[in-house]
């Protein structure tokens, strides 16, 4: 008989610990399953396959690359921890019957669906010690790429607004590396990596955690690779209804850690909001009236 002690016990760890190992069409079913594992238990194997993209065979393979000796096996697993109530297994991509409503109505029942099995997944504890080092550190660099960066620009126009030494990196048209140079263990990296990642996001966080920088890392539920690199993660459920991914949770997750950071930072934060709106006052920056 095999040794189980050897391989993780749960569907999600089995899967991170092969995933760069898998072929295209095998990460393909991994990508499908890290997002919401509970509904193996609705999806018979080929219904799998067809979700997927991928031929039945392509199942099999991954099933038993996982170590399972079948796909029930696996369901069976999954069920298992339903049963003890992981909330990750608990979650389901599925939003039940659409009949009678409209594309508009399903669009805000899939991001509400987002929030919800954002936040419960979301540590408290993890969140507590990310908006300390925000308050603490030396220097805050926000790092994104592509659809990532815009999330990453708006933390960094946050932040700026209650301590100063925030950095958003890649600067446009600059090399990345020039800037993370001055980076120290007394600094903290807020990542956002959200799918589709480029490969230089792996690499400058690999780069940050080497030079001692902690990272916060906000991210979305397929991630596997990135993950390892950071000090916390955030994992946040993205899927849309359609062809573009809902950023809605995200944007609640980096709202909602801006406003901690503004309540941590306590009198010397509110000296530094009272400034800026001085200075705008002062270069009418804003019309009130507009």
């Amino acid at each position: 008989m095999e040794d189980e002690t050897r391989k993780p016990r749960m569907l999600e760890q089995r899967i991170q610990s092969q995933y760069d190992d898998l072929p295209g069409s095998e990460r393909a079913l991994a990508d499908l399953i890290l997002e919401f594992p509970g509904d193996l238990l609705v999806y018979s194997a080929t219904e799998l396959s067809e979700r997927g993209g991928v031929s039945k065979a392509a199942v099999t393979r991954f099933v038993k690359r996982l170590g399972y000796q079948d796909y029930r096996e696996m369901q069976r697993e999954v069920r298992e921890a339903q049963d003890a109530g992981e909330p990750i297994y608990l979650n389901t991509g599925l939003l039940g019957s659409t009949l009678g409503r409209t594309r508009l109505q399903q669009h805000l029942d899939r991001d509400i669906a987002n929030l919800r099995q954002t936040f419960e997944l979301l540590n408290p504890d993890d969140l507590g010690e990310v908006v300390d080092r925000c308050v603490a550190a030396r220097r805050i660099w926000v790092l994104g790429f592509r659809n990532s960066y815009f999330v990453a620009a708006y933390l960094r126009r946050q932040l700026i607004q209650v301590r100063s030494d925030v950095t958003l990196v890649p600067a446009p048209g600059q090399v990345l590396m020039e800037d993370l140079a001055g980076a120290t263990p007394e600094d903290l990296m807020i990542a956002v990596g959200l799918r589709r990642r480029t490969p230089m996001l792996g690499q400058a966080m690999k780069v940050v955690r080497d030079l001692g920088v902690p990272i916060a890392y906000i991210t979305d539920r397929v991630a596997v690779t990135t993950p390892k690199l950071a000090t916390w993660t955030f994992p946040c459920q993205v899927r849309g209804v359609s062809l573009f991914d809902s950023y809605v949770a995200v944007m609640s997750v980096a709202n909602y850690l801006c406003t901690e950071v503004v309540a941590a930072a306590g009198e010397s934060g509110r000296a530094r909001l009272g400034r800026i709106e001085d200075l705008m006052g002062l270069a009418g920056e804003i019309d009130p009236g507009n």
